[in-house]
């Protein structure tokens, strides 16, 4: 059942465009991911009531709550500084949102010492927010949220501003919270591994614009273009830059090799379009041939569907090898990799901000192997890809 639904909400402030729509089941935490000023804030303050938009409907259960204002739409709200009152001690706090909601003192103090202990917070209920530590305070906060007993549980990045270590051990700890206490959770941030240990289901924004939403295995085996890539950092975008004249099967060129057409393959008007493609190719889809071993370079040209480049970097991890692979340009190696294109593409391809294509710095990827290859870091070498689990994506889904 759709428990909390956005249906074409429309939201524009000054050159800022929001259109978005989206679900969430009971129980589930939804995570949504993007980058700075995508509209990730400006959302949650839609569903909280705090920003009007212009169009679309906010529904929790069944029940439209656009018209309510935000103390009736039973919604819990933790914020990026957290906005705990530093005149209040723990129990004061938390007592705070069932004092609003004319809750009598001896049930306050109930729900309060229920709370803490189940929370694991009850040391923080006679101490002020400033002799607290970062984590006691986010423990504090995510637990006032929760006192009022919220329909939906909203989270604008509230481990942001901490430490690596306690991040990770807050994510275990709210991540708990959320599945005990069976709360529906709608979690932003602009960080990648915080949305997959958190999310249920995950929701990518990028310019005021959903671009992909599901369970984080669909998303990773269906990324719908080469910045969601990029932004996931789920594996290498060689752009397209022609394709080799014969019969079919046809070879996608790229500046690092020849490549068979992969498993996944968007329609074109034309093929001119190619020029705006990306060949993906995930990590799962680099392998060592040990039947062959991996050869030096030779000066001779590249065989098909193989990458070439300097192993950076070779470490053990969970009985495999984990590999780095800096990829090397074919025309360093003055070699083409085709004499007649089938058409010539624009000299540029569109930007992909922060994408790992060709530039100042050959791009990388790192995978794992079941046997070490025969190649020692710092050596240069081959190693084989299956197009079958490569795909074709557009810079950018519009």
């Amino acid at each position: 059942m759709k428990y909390l639904e956005i249906r074409d909400l429309r939201l524009s402030r000054g050159g800022f465009n929001l259109e978005i729509s989206l679900f969430l089941d009971r129980g589930q935490t939804g995570v949504i991911l993007g980058p700075s000023g995508c509209g990730k804030t400006s959302l949650l303050r839609c569903i909280a009531g705090l920003e009007q938009p212009q169009s679309g409907s906010i529904s929790v259960n069944g029940i439209d709550i656009d018209g309510l204002a935000p103390e009736k739409r039973k919604l819990g709200f933790v914020f990026q500084d957290l906005a705990l009152f530093d005149h209040l001690d723990g129990r004061g706090n938390l007592e705070f949102g069932l004092r609003l909601a004319g809750v009598d003192k001896d049930r306050r103090r109930e729900i309060c010492e229920t709370l803490a202990e189940t929370l694991r917070i009850a040391p923080l209920l006679d101490r002020k927010p400033g002799t607290m530590s970062g984590g006691e305070k986010q423990r504090l906060a995510f637990a006032r949220a929760l006192a009022t007993k919220p329909e939906i549980l909203l989270l604008d990045e509230p481990l942001s501003s901490l430490d690596a270590p306690l991040r990770k051990e807050l994510r275990r700890y709210l991540r708990t919270m959320l599945r005990q206490e069976g709360i529906t959770a709608l979690h932003v941030t602009h960080d990648v591994e915080e949305a997959l240990d958190l999310g249920d289901r995950i929701f990518i924004m990028n310019k005021g614009r959903l671009v992909a939403q599901g369970s984080p295995s669909v998303i990773f085996k269906n990324p719908p273009d080469a910045w969601c890539v990029n932004f996931l950092g789920l594996g290498l975008l060689l752009p397209i830059e022609g394709l080799s004249n014969g019969d079919p099967p046809r070879m996608y060129n790229t500046p690092y090799g020849k490549f068979s057409p992969p498993g996944t393959i968007p329609s074109f008007k034309k093929e001119s379009e190619l020029h705006d493609m990306f060949y993906f190719i995930p990590p799962g889809a680099v392998f060592y041939d040990a039947s062959r071993g991996i050869r030096e370079n030779s000066g001779v040209e590249t065989e098909n569907n193989m990458l070439f480049g300097i192993v950076e970097k070779i470490s053990e991890r969970n009985g495999l090898y984990h590999i780095r692979l800096r990829l090397q340009s074919l025309r360093l190696q003055s070699k083409k990799i085709d004499t007649s294109p089938s058409f010539e593409p624009e000299p540029k391809h569109k930007v992909l901000e922060g994408a790992e294509i060709p530039g100042e710095e050959e791009p990388y990827i790192e995978f794992d192997s079941a046997e070490r290859p025969s190649l020692e870091e710092g050596g240069q070498g081959y190693f084989k890809i299956r197009p079958s689990e490569c795909a074709l994506l557009p810079g950018a889904a519009t």
